[in-house]
């Protein structure tokens, strides 16, 4: 098979602005396989809604001490520019420039892909509804076990799906999504 390299990430949010970012998980997979995990606490400088941490389990006390999004977007930019990155749906990106944005950051410059399409496209007469295709959803019918609303979990999930949706048709993320 080819060479099969990307970074999947995955946010979670102090409440219900995509931009309050307080957790941010990325999962590096090289040749095929995941190398790396990683999990950063983020003091998103905003309030914390208690639907939130009823979700995730995020509290401002859990973040006082952690780097704010400017503070660590060096190391991020490392990681992730220039390379292809996995969000299960549109809402990590959103939220990740929306983040970005917000301190006048520049966006990370990746190819972005959603794990949801490439589940839809390998498995059409499975996700081919309107609705069903949510990660928990996709990771369950898959056998992936993960903690979900752990962002570098949740990242971890959205990789395994795009490495099973290659596997099984035999085509990279590009080729799944119709992309050259």
């Amino acid at each position: 098979m080819y060479d099969l390299t990307f970074n999947a990430i995955d946010v979670e949010t102090a409440n219900a602005n995509p931009a309050s970012i307080c957790q941010i998980g990325i999962v590096r997979v090289r040749a095929g396989e995941i190398k790396e995990q990683l999990s950063l606490l983020v003091n998103p400088e905003e309030r914390f809604d208690s639907f939130n941490v009823r979700l995730h389990g995020i509290s401002q006390d859990t973040v006082n001490h952690s780097e704010t999004l400017p503070q660590l977007y060096g190391r991020l930019r490392l990681l992730l520019d220039g390379g292809m990155l996995i969000s299960h749906t549109a809402f990590d990106r959103a939220a990740l420039n929306g983040a970005t944005d917000k301190y006048r950051l520049e966006r990370v410059r990746a190819t972005w892909l959603d794990s949801a399409l490439i589940a839809r496209r390998a498995w059409p007469d499975k996700y081919n509804k309107r609705r069903g295709w949510s990660l928990a959803k996709i990771a369950g019918d898959l056998g992936i076990q993960f903690r979900h609303h752990d962002a570098a979990e949740d990242a971890r999930a959205a990789g395994e799906i795009v490495l099973r949706a290659c596997q099984h048709t035999g085509l990279n993320p590009s080729a799944l999504l119709g992309r050259k």
